[in-house]
Formats: structure tokens, sequence, C-alpha cells
């Protein structure tokens, strides 16, 4: 009778570790920000400590441009709000400031895209052929990036 009752807990023990082992391998990294990332990439790539160090050190010496674009995209968004506002308001668009706009917002994107372009660029060099064919499956989708430009 004691067998029969050890057997089913053992499975039922086995299957819960089998189960809270499985997710707690692959939970998210809990810190977010950049600092966060940058772990989760050492992990996943296998970075050497000389490699992420290399790689920190390039993010660290982007981050005031980074910063710089995100409050310029803040502005950007609170522009558009204004348009969108103005619209609801009085039901007028200036398509004039509006186009002027839009083309400003085209430049912003591209000077983002191009910063984002040199920084996995110089992230990518730092890296062995097999790591930085993983970065670049892990990131191109996201980015939206053609992997001919950065090997």
């Amino acid at each position: 009778m004691r067998r029969a009752l050890l057997i089913p807990l053992a499975g039922v023990l086995a299957a819960a570790a089998a189960h809270f082992g499985w997710f707690e391998l692959r939970r998210p990294v809990s810190e977010q920000g950049p600092a966060g990332i940058l772990a989760w990439l050492q992990d996943d790539l296998h970075l050497s400590s000389d490699q992420f160090a290399r790689i920190k050190a390039l993010h660290d010496r982007s981050e005031p441009q980074i910063q710089q674009l995100a409050e310029q995209a803040s502005v950007m968004r609170a522009e558009l709000e204004a348009f969108e506002n103005r619209r609801r308001n009085d039901g007028r668009v200036d398509f004039l400031a509006f186009a002027q706009f839009i083309e400003q917002r085209r430049e912003f994107q591209r000077i983002c895209t191009e910063s984002t372009r040199r920084i996995m660029t110089a992230a990518a060099s730092e890296m062995t052929p097999g790591q930085r064919a993983r970065y670049l499956e892990r990131f191109e989708p996201v980015l939206g990036l053609d992997a001919g430009g950065i090997n």
C-alpha cells in the first residue's frame, strides 16, 4: 500500500520539478532597460567577459544620443497629439504644417534607424561569427534590418 502511494507521489514531484525548472530556465530577464537587455544578451550569446565589457561600453557611449532621440520622439508624439486635438476640436487641419511634420518625422525615423544600425554593427563586430549570426537572428526581425549591411 505504501509503495502504491509513493510511486504516484514521486511522479507528481518529478513533473512539478520539470515544469517549474523549465519555466525558471526560460524566465525573461526581470531587470528592465539596457542593463537587463545586456545581461540577457550576455547569457543568450554566451559572451565572454571581455566581449560583454566592450559591448557594454559601446552602449554606455551611445546613451547620450539615445536619450536625445528619446526626448525628440516624445516631443514629436506631443506635436502629433496637438495636430489630432486641433482636428477633433476645430474640425480643421493645417495640411502644410502637417506635411512638414510628416517630413520631419521621416527624417527622424531615418536617423533612428541609422543610429540603431551603427550600434548593432559595432556590437556585432565584437562577436564571433556564431554569436553574430544568433545576434542578428534575434534582432533583425524586430528592427527590420537587412543582414547584408551588418556582416
